[in-house]
């Protein structure tokens, strides 16, 4: 009797456990606002001074973009593939001493928790014809952004510049893709 106890005490919370673990392979709405507050709010309103150095980066709004449930699995790894270019600029470069850094970090921290998040992303096959169109876009719009970057010396107001076109990119994101972001559960 004290056996199928213990074994059915075993089977119960090994189910517990798996049950509780958290769900993966998700874009979360929430940690994708935090991240465009902690951009935002890390160097403030575009600098007068940068003005005139202000460039064009043309955006490829297309990529996140879906015109039919077909086509959501790509707009989920271009989202997947931004963050992933995001971090990678982070990661590469030095940003300006006159931001904050304690939000660009918790900003980098939060980056860094979305992609390791949502990898599984990536192994979704369905309807992935459309990807290699939108990653081929997303590839030519952060070349542009490291352009940039190189060309204007890492300077603050190429920093600037790069910091205004994540927040367009991601505000973009949040605004027309909520259909296939999820909040995370209130515990």
């Amino acid at each position: 009797m004290d056996f199928h106890r213990v074994a059915w005490l075993c089977t119960f919370f090994c189910f517990a456990q798996v049950w509780s673990l958290p769900t993966n392979c998700i874009l979360r709405k929430d940690l994708m606002k935090k991240t465009c507050t902690f951009i935002e709010t890390a160097g403030g309103l575009f600098p007068s001074q940068c003005l005139d150095e202000h460039v064009s980066i043309s955006f490829p709004q297309n990529v996140f973009e879906s015109s039919n449930t077909l086509q959501v699995t790509g707009v989920e790894k271009a989202v997947y593939q931004t963050l992933q270019n995001i971090d990678a600029l982070f990661e590469n470069y030095t940003v300006p001493d006159q931001w904050d850094e304690e939000k660009i970090t918790d900003f980098r921290g939060i980056v860094y928790r979305q992609i390791e998040e949502s990898k599984c992303i990536m192994s979704k096959s369905e309807a992935e014809e459309n990807f290699p169109s939108r990653e081929a876009s997303l590839k030519v719009y952060f070349e542009a952004i490291s352009s940039t970057l190189k060309e204007k010396d890492f300077s603050f107001c190429a920093w600037e510049i790069v910091r205004s076109e994540i927040l367009r990119t991601l505000n973009f994101i949040l605004k027309h893709n909520s259909d296939i972001m999820y909040e995370s559960p209130q515990l």
